[in-house]
């Protein structure tokens, strides 16, 4: 749809009396977002064709900023639901709001609650719409993809049919709704619109694991950087006297931050013997003989997939991958 499009649909609505902009939320709520991003973002969508038109979908995302949600609802081709934190829907008319237009609010403790949630995301399921969601639970606040949640895969139990689409919403990093430089709000953009790039990777295929979709979304990540025409710069975040890997022809491809405790927020920066997470613009796995990718904690051949290359790159170690997506070295692998 074209500005002028969204402009007449925004004119509209605030033409309409409350209780009609009420009923009609669900259905003009994608416009209404990219009307509201338009001013200071601006999104470069790709990979829409992943996605099905029709039946049941799930969508999984990283979490940088407070607008992900804002901005997945904007770029996503389907209308459908999404999880998000219940912090967000705090207050009673932005809750009322929120959940009219499909969001659906997942606390951050409380058994009861947290499984009604994903019951709800279940019956999304059920019905044959879309549900989206950032398996991190939490935005990261160290600009790098965090470990993912079992939510995802307790809420595909009985829906493994389901297609699985991974998400990477990229130049989120150093903007105003971001964690970067220590805290939320922390100055104003410098730019004054930022482009946003949104990848739609194509479908996990199955079994379907937190580890396997979190890969999948580092993929979708490496060509959302590409899209920028280069790397992305070092993060702040990211402490060089913690251990790492460089690559004498790739490049920096892991880092480790410290480990943060913010109240009921907890993210881990660095283990004991790890070399740390993928940065930004990388995506890692290990393969065995045949070379196919290995599961979580299996030891094979170390490969690197960096923005700018087109192809998986041997980078001559043996490692392994945790659950959580840290990188651990073994010996050199021969060459061959």
């Amino acid at each position: 749809m074209s500005t002028r499009d969204w402009l007449l649909i925004a004119v509209t609505a605030v033409a309409l009396t409350p209780l009609a902009f009420f009923t009609f939320l669900p259905w003009i709520i994608q416009p209404l977002f990219r009307l509201l991003l338009l001013p200071h973002y601006r999104l470069r969508i790709e990979g829409q064709d992943h996605v099905p038109r029709t039946g049941p979908v799930l969508f999984a995302a990283n979490h940088v900023s407070w607008i992900d949600g804002f901005i997945l609802a904007a770029s996503c081709p389907r209308r459908g639901r999404i999880l998000i934190n219940a912090d967000f829907l705090r207050w009673p008319l932005l809750g009322l709001i929120g959940r009219r237009a499909g969001l659906i609010a997942v606390p951050f403790s409380g058994g009861r609650t947290v499984r009604g949630a994903i019951r709800a995301a279940q019956k999304t399921l059920d019905d044959g719409q879309a549900i989206g969601l950032f398996p991190e639970a939490q935005i990261t606040r160290t600009g790098l993809l965090g470990p993912f949640y079992r939510g995802i895969e307790v809420i595909l139990a009985e829906h493994d049919s389901v297609p699985v689409i991974p998400v990477f919403l990229d130049n989120l990093w150093g903007s105003f709704f971001s964690f970067s430089g220590g805290r939320f709000f922390r100055s104003r953009p410098k730019a004054r619109r930022r482009t946003v790039n949104v990848v739609f990777g194509a479908p996990v295929p199955p079994p379907i694991t937190k580890f396997a979709v979190r890969q999948a979304v580092l993929i979708a990540g490496v060509r959302a950087c590409e899209l920028r025409g280069s790397r992305p710069s070092p993060l702040e975040s990211i402490d060089p006297a913690l251990p790492h890997l460089t690559h004498p022809e790739l490049g920096p491809l892991t880092g480790s931050t410290l480990d943060l405790h913010i109240g009921n927020v907890h993210q881990i920066g660095h283990k004991p013997g790890s070399v740390g997470l993928p940065l930004p613009g990388v995506a890692l796995r290990i393969v065995g003989t045949t070379e196919a990718a290995l599961a979580q904690e299996q030891q094979g051949r170390l490969q690197a997939l960096v923005a700018g290359r087109q192809e998986w790159l041997d980078t001559g170690f043996q490692a392994r991958l945790d659950h959580d997506g840290f990188l651990y070295l073994g010996a050199t692998a021969p060459t061959k």
